[in-house]
């Protein structure tokens, strides 16, 4: 199941394949001091579980997560439910590692990440994977973003690209996103896209509204979104 897209909220990274694992910039390039370790943990509930245009679980997610970054480097864990009716798995675990860094307007992320499943059905195989990723974000102004993503997975020929646009609104904790993809695998390509809103609460809670949909062909087999609408709720906490 080799997909995944991010996003921003709280300074916690939120991947909505799951969640990530960390702050955007833990710390810049320049070597680590004690000062720069860093702790950060929630957890996100939300109606579905969507990524890349494909379903995950017909009903609410719980996904919980842990990052401990040392300057600009990064390793956490996630896990999170699935139906296994419609993945053949349980539960789904991630592992990964990276680094995070900024020049003047323009911040990057780049690191690997590995993927295993809880498989409880022969007839639906379920592999675990690697897969590289790396992102970049421009400041176009103090309130646009635009962002570029890649993630390539081997197992799979897979590629995954991404460009996404934020708006940080007038109204204070408001924002506003759109991000068109295309996923290509050996097993299907397609292209998806989404809008969404979020409202930080606190710098620990947001709250979230997605609409997704896709192209995806339905003689895939694939459970695609066909239009549907994800509301959630992220909670993060960071200790320096």
């Amino acid at each position: 199941m080799p997909w995944a897209e991010a996003a921003c909220f709280c300074g916690v990274m939120v991947m909505w394949r799951y969640v990530v694992i960390g702050c955007c910039g833990l710390g810049s390039p320049a070597t680590a001091q004690a000062e720069d370790v860093s702790l950060s943990f929630g957890a996100t509930i939300a109606s579905e579980y969507v990524s890349s245009g494909i379903r995950y679980t017909d009903g609410i997610v719980a996904q919980p997560f842990v990052e401990v970054g040392f300057g600009a480097f990064y390793a956490g864990a996630y896990a999170s439910n699935l139906n296994r009716g419609l993945t053949g798995a349980r539960t789904e675990y991630g592992l990964s590692a990276g680094y995070r860094g900024a020049l003047d307007r323009f911040s990057y992320d780049v690191g690997v990440a590995y993927y295993a499943y809880d498989e409880v059905s022969g007839l639906v195989p379920v592999e675990d994977y690697a897969e590289t990723y790396a992102s970049g974000t421009f400041a176009v102004t103090d309130r646009v973003f635009a962002t570029a993503s890649a993630a390539i997975a081997p197992e799979f020929d897979q590629t995954n690209l991404s460009l996404r646009a934020d708006h940080d609104t007038a109204f204070e904790g408001l924002s506003v996103g759109a991000e068109f993809g295309r996923f290509d695998a050996n097993f299907g390509t397609w292209n998806y896209w989404s809008v969404d809103t979020a409202y930080a609460v606190s710098e620990s809670l947001s709250l979230g509204l997605a609409y997704h949909d896709t192209d995806v062909d339905p003689a895939l087999g694939l459970f695609a979104t066909d239009g549907l609408f994800v509301a959630s709720l992220s909670l993060a906490f960071s200790l320096r």
